[in-house]
């Protein structure tokens, strides 16, 4: 099995939501079988066999519709390759993408009326921080640092936790934008 059948292809149902992402081996067996077709192609990637020459797909449509209410419960887990992937893999301070780290925006350590028992590890308290940024910050808020957020932490929006693998495949991802929401 070479490299290009485990490049991630993104699964929509019938309605062109996003449910999934597979590798392009299964994404092939679901159009080989007839329960899916090609949404979008890369021409310059071409799988060839004895009787069949293929375009590797980047997106694939299933025939049927997926019951998205099962969906829509799943909620992103909250962990560190996320949280960089929410911040784009970025410092939220200055914009470095080297030695990063997360980083309490209201420090554990301190405690406030809002934060009784002191700063919560939560989407909307963590972001990404490179390492000098956050020994400047250190125990202090922010604003008490001087410092300034690029964005205001949440909790990210899009269905797929699956982001941080699609960042780094040869562009296929940007062709994903207008299905993931993002």
């Amino acid at each position: 099995m070479g490299p290009t059948l485990l490049r991630p292809v993104l699964v929509l149902d019938a309605g062109y939501q996003a449910v999934n992402v597979v590798p392009m081996r299964r994404a092939l067996r679901l159009i080989a079988t007839g329960k899916a077709v090609a949404i979008d192609e890369d021409e310059n990637s071409i799988l060839r066999s004895e009787r069949e020459v293929l375009n590797c797909p980047r997106i694939i449509r299933l025939f049927i519709a997926v019951a998205h209410r099962v969906y829509r419960t799943l909620q992103v887990r909250f962990n560190k390759r996320n949280v960089m992937a929410r911040d784009n893999h970025r410092c939220q301070y200055c914009g470095s993408n080297d030695r990063l780290t997360i980083d309490h925006v209201f420090p554990r350590s301190r405690r406030s009326a809002e934060f009784p028992s002191g700063g919560t590890t939560t989407w909307e308290n963590c972001v990404t921080a490179c390492l000098p940024c956050n020994l400047k910050k250190g125990n202090r808020t922010p604003e008490e640092a001087g410092m300034e957020l690029t964005s205001k932490p949440a909790k990210p929006r899009w269905f797929l936790p699956l982001v941080h693998r699609t960042t780094r495949h040869d562009g296929w991802a940007d062709t994903w934008g207008r299905y993931l929401g993002v």
